[in-house]
């Protein structure tokens, strides 16, 4: 294997089952023109809606993706897999002829799947149990990350500060009401425990609207969590490696209608960014303090970015989610914090490779 800093063999791989399966292509396409831009030799895989994997043409899907949003048509392309078959990790056609010379040894994986079934760990699992380095966080913090309920519920028990929260449960939308006026009232957000990119996600002003946002969560995911609105300021932090580990500058989300949802983020970029932005001194601190300790928390490695709200009138810092592998499209906050650091998506995009064979 090629060790950093000399060509790699690098398995990029995009699309997947979640609902953000689009976005992942569009990420995937600024990740390949960034390694364009090195001596990397680079094989592209597809994964369809159905979990196909698939390997041919991608090029002119990916270019169709960075301005529509588009599925992953397999026609024309090879089902495929990666195996290990003792001295390296290969992609392998399903059935024909062998992949060459795209089936040569795989030196590492940059996997660029947004939520369920590719940021959740799953993937993760599988390049390990190949035995092949892959850029991004680890299983175990993969999972953590993805799972907003245990993501929270393992901060609480730490200390960091987050929102107030409360597990739905299989409770009807009475119980929950009864629930919500106990702890916080309302507004209130109902979210899937796991998914990303703002999917199923209801901003709830009053108990009217409680039973279709917990309907619309729900169609997402069983598992469904309740959290206080904040009237705060949407701060970002992009991370990389692990310890110590580095931060970027911070930047902010401007939602245009006060939600920055799927829409907002990707269909019609109504939502303005910020990148860096400027916060008090002793909130900047805590920010840091906060993400080190919660990226060491979940064992994180690698990449992430970071969420945080910024309450206004008292600059209190809560801590929001952790997402381990961040979008990178062309108006992505990650690679845009990283830019204003002095790291280009290049630069940036050859870090992760380092990283990823330094954890090996």
């Amino acid at each position: 294997m090629s060790g950093a800093g000399h060509p790699l063999h690098v398995l990029v791989i995009v699309g997947g089952r979640s609902a953000e399966h689009p976005i992942s292509l569009r990420s995937g396409a600024t990740v390949l023109s960034a390694l364009a831009d090195t001596p990397h030799r680079v094989t592209l895989v597809g994964i369809t809606r159905q979990g196909l994997w698939v390997h041919g043409d991608l090029g002119p899907q990916l270019e169709k993706a960075r301005t529509a949003i588009v599925d992953l048509d397999a026609s024309g392309l090879r089902p495929v897999t990666l195996g290990w078959d003792g001295r390296a990790t290969r992609l392998l056609a399903i059935d024909g002829p062998p992949l060459e010379p795209t089936a040569d040894p795989i030196d590492v994986v940059f996997p660029m799947l947004h939520g369920p079934n590719g940021e959740d760990g799953t993937v993760q699992g599988l390049l390990e149990s190949v035995r092949v380095p892959y850029v991004g966080a680890g299983t175990t913090a993969s999972a953590l990350a993805m799972d907003k309920l245990a993501m929270k519920t393992l901060c609480a028990g730490a200390g960091l500060p987050q929102c107030e929260f409360l597990w739905a449960r299989d409770a009807g939308a009475a119980e929950v009401h009864s629930s919500i006026e106990a702890a916080f009232g309302y507004p209130c957000y109902v979210k899937p425990a796991n998914l990303g990119s703002s999917v199923g996600v209801s901003r709830v002003k009053d108990r009217g609207e409680l039973a279709a946002a917990l309907a619309e969560a729900r169609r997402h995911d069983e598992r469904v969590l309740v959290e206080r609105a904040v009237n705060a300021r949407e701060i970002e932090i992009a991370v990389l490696g692990s310890r110590p580990v580095e931060l970027s500058p911070v930047g902010e989300i401007l939602p245009a209608d006060g939600f920055y949802d799927f829409e907002s983020k990707y269909v019609d970029a109504s939502a303005g960014l910020r990148a860096p932005t400027e916060v008090p001194p002793a909130a900047l601190a805590r920010i840091h303090e906060v993400a080190a300790a919660a990226w060491e928390l979940i064992g994180g490695r690698g990449m992430a970015r970071i969420d945080f709200f910024l309450e206004r009138g008292s600059d209190t810092v809560l801590l929001n989610e952790i997402n381990t592998i961040p979008g990178f499209t062309q108006i992505s906050m990650y690679p845009r914090l990283w830019g204003a650091a002095g790291l280009p998506l290049p630069a940036l995009v050859e870090k992760l490779l380092e990283l990823a064979l330094e954890r090996r």
